[in-house]
């Protein structure tokens, strides 16, 4: 099979995962949680290799990692325990008060890694290198489980799943927007030296195909749901020309942990793509991105 065959053959089963993560409800969401988890633990598994410098510093994994779970559960938790679209009577909305402190818990969570993970450097290991060891293992968690955290709250909202769509619409298809428009059109490189081969003419195509694609979409979620969509108008070219730029961003900075630990692919898991920071890299920057912006446009009085 050649590598545009594993490609599109990856992305189709990706795709069928990724739907029915968001579509089915089930029991509480749950397949949504496991694959989450999922995940969760593949990202910050590679982000660990990625980062990992031996006797110059080296991440807590185990910690990390228990921590990634830790959070994205207070996430998962503080969504179900906000749904009220289950006939059954919601297990977690009778007893959320044994699973969610009376206090924002994300935000401790990350205090305490913090404390845990400078007590064990302290404790365990010799100082050299004790400041990568703690930076890396802290921002492996906020890298996976934040992200993915606001998955879950951007999914609980009134039109969730068309905000989820959409976010994903606009992130790879700025992206391969971005690929084919350099490779036909591309004469003027951007000058990065992360991306040297990455051109102004690719990135302007991808911002065009994004917004192309919203309109797209908003024309067959209409026609194939019924109700209109969210984001129309004027405001289609805003959201995708932010979502855009913010995706190329969140590409690069992905190709700049991979330079610094002098590999391609963050990992090998997924056939013609590389490892889950390699397909999922722009979606973990564009999905908190959206949710806030939405925030705020609630907050001025407009419908989200």
């Amino acid at each position: 099979m050649g590598e545009t065959s594993k490609r599109l053959a990856s992305a189709a089963v990706l795709v069928v995962i990724y739907l029915f993560m968001i579509f089915y409800a089930g029991f509480y969401y749950l397949q949504t949680y496991l694959v989450l988890l999922a995940g969760g633990y593949i990202g910050i598994k590679e982000f660990y290799n990625l980062s990992d410098r031996g006797e110059d510093g080296r991440p807590f994994r185990g910690t990390g990692t228990f921590f990634m779970f830790l959070i994205l559960s207070f996430y998962y938790f503080r969504f179900i325990g906000a749904q009220n679209k289950f006939e059954a009577p919601l297990f977690f909305q009778q007893y959320i008060r044994y699973f969610i402190p009376p206090f924002d818990p994300v935000p401790a969570a990350f205090l305490l890694l913090f404390i845990v993970t400078f007590t064990l450097q302290i404790t365990r290991r010799p100082l050299d290198g004790a400041i990568f060891s703690v930076a890396s293992t802290f921002l492996g968690v906020f890298y996976t489980a934040v992200p993915l955290g606001h998955l879950l709250l951007l999914l609980g909202m009134g039109q969730g799943i068309y905000y989820i769509i959409l976010v994903s619409v606009i992130t790879f298809l700025t992206d391969a927007g971005a690929y084919f428009g350099g490779r036909w059109f591309g004469r003027h490189p951007a000058g990065l030296a992360i991306s040297p081969k990455k051109t102004w003419e690719g990135y302007a195509t991808g911002i065009v195909t994004a917004i192309a694609s919203v309109f797209l979409f908003n024309l067959i979620w209409e026609n194939t749901t019924g109700t209109s969509a969210s984001v129309r108008g004027w405001e289609v070219f805003l959201i995708s020309a932010i979502l855009s730029l913010v995706s190329v961003i969140g590409d690069l900075l992905e190709s700049a942990m991979k330079r610094d630990a002098k590999i391609k692919d963050s990992g090998s898991l997924i056939p013609g793509h590389g490892g889950m920071l390699d397909l999922a890299d722009a979606l973990l920057i564009t999905i908190p991105v959206l949710y806030y912006y939405l925030q705020i446009k609630g907050n001025l009085g407009f419908q989200v």
